[in-house]
């Protein structure tokens, strides 16, 4: 019996010891997590920001900000967090800012982030050259990620196509073809856009002499240098994007197919961790994979 009882507490001093040390890495692990707000939490990305950086282990959603829905202000956008109508009002509490809205809020956003030096991720389409500047500007104060596309495909695609536009060169034609759905508003997608600057590069071309925007009508012989870029918008397609290589007798096609937005999301959020520790910066998804 006594044997029975020591054997018991023995046990139990297991136990509380599990608990208590169970209690301390939770503890712990709130204080390191790195706290991110989400802006544009409503939107299609928003909402699966909002939920990946709830489930990620490192991460902890700090801040829910939209105003495309009023009566949603104020409401839980998850883990307690309450959708906001104003970066400001919540951007104190976060470390990391993700930004997927509209080019005039990510303005906002940049603003925002360059007073409070606050790191930030934009995955906003739609961006001009006047935009785009702004967000360099902003990276000589605080670390900015601008990608495109946040898919870890995608940025794989973007490394390799300059090498083999080159090893291919001007015998074989370049074609671009992407596909989104009906609700996007921007075209041809910004990763389209992408795809073709890597290219152009690669073949030592300026995009904007020899890129040409769908065609129509008596347009003549294609140039050997052009660049084609073509948009599709139909139902609920995710994200596809087809490089074509054609040359005499033979075409080459590469292909990147979206399955889910999760691949975007969950980029996004690897994104905003890489950043968690820098100062300033402009970085890309290639700095990440």
């Amino acid at each position: 019996i006594f044997g029975g009882a020591t054997l018991t507490l023995y046990f139990a001093n297991i136990a509380v010891l599990s608990v208590s040390s169970v209690c301390h890495k939770i503890i712990m692990r709130g204080e390191n997590m790195i706290k991110i707000c989400i802006k544009g939490a409503l939107g299609r990305m928003g909402q699966g920001l909002v939920q990946e950086v709830i489930d990620d282990k490192d991460t902890q959603l700090a801040g829910a900000v939209d105003v495309s829905d009023v009566s949603k202000i104020g409401k839980d956008a998850g883990s307690g967090i309450l959708l906001s109508d104003s970066l400001e009002k919540v951007i104190k509490d976060c470390d990391v800012i993700i930004d997927f809205s509209s080019p005039e809020s990510t303005m906002e956003t940049l603003d925002l982030a360059e007073k409070y030096k606050k790191k930030v991720v934009i995955g906003t389409t739609g961006l001009g050259d006047k935009e785009k500047k702004r967000i360099e500007e902003v990276s000589k104060k605080t670390a900015c990620l601008f990608a495109a596309n946040m898919s870890i495909g995608v940025n794989l695609l973007l490394k390799i196509l300059g090498d083999v536009a080159k090893s291919l060169g001007d015998d074989f034609d370049i074609e671009i073809v992407e596909a989104h759905h009906r609700f996007k508003k921007d075209a041809p997608s910004g990763t389209a856009l992408a795809l073709a600057e890597a290219i152009a590069k690669g073949v030592g071309r300026d995009l904007k002499k020899v890129g040409v925007y769908g065609r129509h009508g008596m347009v003549g012989q294609r140039d050997r240098k052009e660049i084609g870029i073509h948009a599709l918008r139909a139902g609920d397609i995710v994200g596809e994007h087809t490089i074509t290589f054609g040359g005499i007798g033979e075409r080459i096609e590469i292909t990147h197919k979206a399955h889910s937005r999760q691949t975007f999301v969950k980029g996004a959020v690897r994104a905003a961790k890489f950043l968690a520790d820098k100062k300033v910066g402009l970085f890309s998804m290639q700095d990440v994979i």
